[in-house]
């Protein structure tokens, strides 16, 4: 089996660009843009300079940090796809193949299609409402989620301002603060802004979780050629080096936060300068962070499985088969995004990702090698230019494989005769039938549903009436 065993770096070379992050946290630092940060780290024996906020580490601290802040638990050993949800602000419309700005309509069916699609493990709403304010519609779609998700769900926040109010509507659901304390019920993402750099808000915000004990993921947001060094190694040695500072800050708070560790790897198009997806060299920086990170011993996550393409094209399919197979393979605790399309979010990648991720589901689940499935008994039964279709045997695994919902298996001539769909529109067909044959219930107590309704409305109108000024 080949389940987490890819590997695209020598021990040796995971050794030198761990060496190479130590060196640069030693001699060139991290700027951490908090005041606060400066006391924490200085505390915990770094070498602090606040004048310009840059931050040096010695061995002793790095080891230290590893030593004691604790990984996230995976939430289980065995090579099981898990992706995100995108959230993105536009939405494509399948039928003008247009982008459009998302809706509270959409967040809605974002998380229905979320809780029938069983290959999507973290939910999310999908999409930023156009239709909510701004500064609020985070809070707004972590209300959704609360409301009517059946699974774990993720949203980023990126106001200071929304944290307590988050935390009020996560108090409500697990019975108070300290029911909520040290819960996974809620999580954050604290990532680096290339080269080595943490921003004040990602950091106040971190340090608002960490005091009630909460998860965090540590990233990276590195982009080969423009904020990081053009090759995957020096890249590599740029995460690793941004992954250990921000490890060590969160030792500094003294929490029982529990960490997991990831790479958002990023590639810049010299030529054009924009911003890549899905290049393979962004796949081979995965598979090295993910290997980094195990070395660390921490959880591992990334960006994979998405795509450049504009349309369900076989550059599309074959781009998020690349680097989603791959760090499966390698065993990435987490990768996404699903139902991520270039500049926005579709309802039917996300049921094409879905479709794609129970056959890679299925592989998974390896080879079953018992007395039973050796069939040794019913191979000499048939004996040579025998056949097995009337077997008791293969009655009883007939319903082993895997049967897609989406994919076709039919003859050309079939698929012609039945108008040459394309497999975008088997999905729209899948969308709308999921959208109309399913409901969207309360996963909650109708009275925990009424306090959190009541909480987004009165963050939606602060926001509205600050605007209003």
């Amino acid at each position: 089996m080949i389940f987490r065993k890819l590997k695209v770096l020598s021990d040796d070379e995971v050794v030198k660009i761990v060496e190479g992050a130590f060196r640069i946290l030693r001699t060139t630092g991290c700027r951490f843009e908090d005041e606060k940060c400066m006391d924490e780290l200085e505390s915990a024996g770094c070498d602090v300079d606040r004048a310009t906020m840059v931050v040096k580490f010695s061995e002793d601290v790095i080891f230290d940090a590893l030593d004691n802040v604790p990984s996230v638990t995976p939430p289980d050993d065995l090579p099981k796809v898990r992706v995100a949800s995108a959230n993105k602000g536009m939405i494509l419309d399948c039928k003008t193949k247009k982008m459009r700005p998302g809706t509270t309509e959409d967040a809605r069916n974002v998380i229905k299609l979320c809780n029938s699609l069983d290959n999507i493990t973290l939910a999310s709403a999908g999409i930023v409402s156009s239709d909510v304010p701004v500064q609020a519609v985070e809070v707004f779609n972590i209300g959704l989620l609360m409301k009517y998700s059946e699974k774990l769900f993720n949203q980023w926040i990126y106001e200071t301002e929304n944290v307590p109010v988050v935390m009020e509507m996560a108090e409500v659901i697990t019975g108070g603060s300290e029911e909520l304390r040290g819960s996974k019920f809620l999580s954050y993402m604290l990532n680096s802004v290339s080269p080595l750099r943490f921003p004040p808000k990602q950091l106040a915000i971190s340090r608002m979780y960490a005091e009630r004990d909460l998860p965090i993921a540590v990233a990276s947001m590195t982009q080969a050629g423009s904020v990081s060094p053009a090759t995957p190694a020096g890249c590599l040695v740029l995460c690793a080096a941004e992954l250990l500072a921000g490890l060590v800050w969160v030792r500094s708070l003294r929490t029982k936060t529990e960490v997991a560790l990831g790479a958002l790897t990023q590639v810049m198009q010299m030529r054009t300068g924009r911003q890549l997806y899905a290049s393979p060299e962004q796949t081979l920086m995965f598979l090295g962070a993910h290997q980094i990170i195990r070395y660390f011993g921490y959880c591992s996550g990334n960006t994979s499985f998405e795509t450049d393409s504009c349309d369900f094209d076989m550059q599309n399919g074959w781009e998020k088969a690349l680097s989603g197979v791959m760090c499966w393979a390698a065993g990435c605790d987490m990768f996404g995004q699903a139902g991520f399309l270039f500049d926005g979010f579709s309802m039917e990648q996300l049921v094409l990702d879905n479709e794609a991720l129970g056959m890679l589901s299925k592989v998974g689940e390896g080879v079953l090698v018992n007395d039973d499935t050796l069939a040794l008994d019913v191979i000499k039964s048939v004996g040579p230019g025998g056949n097995f279709l009337g077997e008791k045997h293969t009655m009883a695994h007939a319903r082993d494989a895997w049967r897609p919902s989406i994919f076709q298996r039919v003859s050309f001539e079939h698929w012609a005769k039945s108008g040459g769909m394309r497999i975008i529109a088997h999905a729209h067909d899948k969308v709308n039938e999921i959208l109309s044959s399913k409901e969207l219930s309360l996963q909650i107590p109708e009275d925990q549903a009424k306090a959190i309704d009541e909480i987004v409305a009165r963050r939606v109108a602060a926001v509205a009436e600050k605007g209003a000024c």
